[in-house]
């Protein structure tokens, strides 16, 4: 997870999102989460034509429940060159409680290898209850189908 591109994500030069920060206001509420929004990439390989990767974010920490947004700007790109596909539609189900999922479906002109980047929003964590005292709070992301494509990233009091 990161906030990079496509061709730092594919040479392995993107640095990794290792947490997301809050403080607490007077009413036990949280506030200025950093940073605003970040990435999630993910290699897949993809057929030629339509195809459907599930991204999955669940909450490990038992008080507190609330999921990263999906955000506009996220993108599929063709592995070779990191040019965007065509046809992406990214769409995020938070019906689950800690858990919650993001489809992504594009059309891929060939077969091959692309990146899917998933751009996240942290700002609606701002405004609920603080986890207890002290508590962070982990999130797990990964990519059905894909192995290797877990990661996580925590939700750490300033």
């Amino acid at each position: 997870m990161d906030g990079t591109n496509c061709a730092a994500f594919s040479s392995g030069t993107a640095t990794t999102l290792a947490s997301v920060t809050y403080q607490v206001d007077n009413h036990g509420k949280t506030k200025n989460v950093r940073p605003p929004k970040f990435m999630y990439w993910v290699k897949v390989t993809a057929t030629a034509g339509n195809n459907t990767f599930v991204i999955s974010q669940a909450i490990t920490t038992s008080n507190f429940n609330t999921q990263f947004k999906l955000d506009g700007g996220g993108n599929v790109f063709k592995g070779s060159d990191c040019k965007a596909a065509g046809g992406v539609h990214m769409t995020q189900d938070t019906t689950n409680g800690t858990h919650s999922t993001v489809t992504v479906r594009f059309n891929a002109q060939q077969a091959g290898v692309y990146y899917i980047a998933v751009k996240f929003q942290t700002g609606n964590v701002g405004g609920d209850p603080a986890p207890a005292p002290g508590t962070t709070v982990h999130y797990d992301f990964s990519t059905m189908g894909v192995p290797g494509s877990t990661s996580s990233v925590d939700l750490v009091k300033q």
